[in-house]
């Protein structure tokens, strides 16, 4: 029984990973300048930020969406690069939680698979470059 629970757990997590790359197949196609300013837009109006506040996002989410970019165009295998990218992404919310209030990033934590879907909507439907 025990076997079992480990061959499953393991043949799940095999392909979790897999799932995520394919999810985020479109932020290949992106640039870091595109990404930064379609989060900078959402948070904008999600958070209701100050004018000060979105010039400092701004500058946030432009400068790990960079950071992203080695990693997301590298050549490694999914698994890792996620990894990686999820450890970009921590310290991102580190620098965002400098920024925000406790209420705001609580919205933006809670608000984070909708900031997902419109990032792929407006990289799926920019005009081509």
């Amino acid at each position: 029984m025990r076997t079992s629970k480990l061959a499953t757990a393991l043949f799940l997590s095999l392909f979790i990973p897999i799932a995520n790359a394919e999810d985020m197949a479109f932020l290949l196609n992106s640039t870091p300048t595109e990404r930064a300013a379609s989060q900078t837009r959402f948070m904008k109006t999600k958070l209701n930020l100050s004018q000060d506040e979105v010039t400092k996002i701004q500058e946030i989410n432009r400068e790990y969406a960079e950071k992203i970019e080695p990693v997301l165009k590298g050549s490694g295998i999914s698994f890792l690069k996620m990894r990686d990218i999820k450890a970009i992404l921590e310290q991102k919310d580190d620098a965002l939680r400098s920024v925000l209030t406790p209420g705001q990033f609580d919205v933006y934590t809670n608000a984070k698979d909708e900031l997902k879907q419109t990032l792929q909507q407006d990289l799926e439907h920019r005009s081509p470059l």
